[in-house]
């Protein structure tokens, strides 16, 4: 198939010898699985990034000729997106001859701004590394570099990745958007179908690597879109509490502690001591003794630890001091404890009217 034919075949413009620019606009009108593109709209926001930046987002995703990286490794398709007013604006450059790898990385830096922010899905080790390394390769300055950079995958680990088999961009689509490919070419046979248009011209599956492409990047910008709304509502995306308020707690602690306390009854015992941790910072004593000595039953050393010097420094119920100690696995650190409560115990007894518990 002639590269002529090819990019009439994607609807897609020759901006040179070997290079193929296809764009596209999707209109916010429809739906992704669960999530309204209209949600697109408003500007995501996860957890610690500050409300008075409003950087632009450019969605990133490439097609490679080989998934090890390396050198030897080049982007033959690379995808870059924007959420305007009323739509998503797509932009694909397709190489079709190794000659042109020059024009396509210079294409790709005429499309971007020093005020723009990348997003991407495992771009941070992967997607940017190579890029990098073909600008160097090719004697050009990287327009990526200073950019700040989101890649997707990292709060996405942190939200499901105990509740997920794993985390592929894929899962990510059926688990969180309600969302499932039909007719897809797995991105693992994009370097043959590249491969197999350079050699014999065969460009049929080359088309279905850009339809492939094309969905990734729509998936990433909907994706980060409906983590910003998960953010907000944990119950309608099954966020684990613990996951989401580990997460919140870095930069919002009173935000975390309300989470937390919201499903205090089903909490497992990490989220349990995360609470018992910021009800402690936040000068709530009563409430965070509850939550240790609920874990404390439940042998939890590090919450006996916290009982014994509670009772020790701040109630002063010595009392309640040793039991606590007198119940932590025995060691120089316990004994070093045990001791110093005793000679406290001691000379409360020895003072008037004092005594010595039993």
């Amino acid at each position: 198939m002639p590269v002529a034919e090819l990019a009439g075949k994607l609807r897609g413009e020759l901006l040179g010898d070997g290079l193929i620019c296809i764009r596209r606009q999707i209109p916010l009108v429809h739906r992704l699985g669960r999530i309204e593109l209209q949600s697109l709209r408003e500007y995501p926001r996860l957890p610690g990034e500050r409300d008075g930046t409003r950087q632009r987002h450019v969605y990133l995703d490439t097609e490679t000729t080989g998934l090890s990286g390396g050198s030897g490794t080049l982007a033959f398709l690379v995808g870059l997106a924007v959420v305007e007013a009323d739509c998503i604006m797509l932009t694909q450059f397709l190489l079709t001859r190794f000659a042109a790898e020059a024009a396509l990385l210079a294409a790709i830096g005429a499309g971007l701004s020093p005020q723009d922010r990348l997003v991407s899905y495992n771009g941070k080790s992967y997607d940017l590394p190579l890029l990098h390394t073909r600008f160097r390769m090719q004697g050009m300055i990287s327009p990526f570099d200073g950019l700040p950079h989101l890649d997707l995958l990292h709060p996405v680990r942190r939200l499901f990745a105990g509740q997920w088999p794993d985390c592929r961009l894929t899962s990510l689509e059926q688990r969180l958007l309600g969302f499932s490919r039909r007719d897809d070419l797995p991105g693992s046979e994009a370097p043959a179908a590249w491969f197999s248009y350079i050699r014999d011209g065969h460009g049929e599956m080359l088309a279905r690597v850009v339809d492939h492409n094309r969905q990734d990047i729509v998936s990433l910008a909907v994706a980060h879109c409906a983590l910003a709304q998960a953010i907000e509502q944990p119950h309608r995306f099954a966020i684990a509490p613990y996951a989401l308020a580990r997460w919140l707690a870095e930069t919002d602690g009173d935000a975390a502690r309300r989470l937390l306390q919201s499903h205090e009854n089903r909490l497992c015992n990490d989220g349990k001591r995360l609470l018992g941790r910021l009800l402690r910072v936040a000068g709530d004593w009563q409430g965070a003794v509850a939550v240790w000595e609920t874990l404390a039953a439940g042998g939890c050393r590090d919450s006996l630890e916290r009982l014994a010097k509670y009772h020790e420094h701040i109630s002063k119920d010595l009392a309640a001091a040793r039991r606590c100690c007198s119940l932590l696995p025995p060691g120089p650190e316990q004994q070093q404890r045990h001791a110093r409560i005793e000679r406290k115990l001691q000379r409360q007894a020895a003072a008037p009217g004092g005594h010595y518990p039993a």
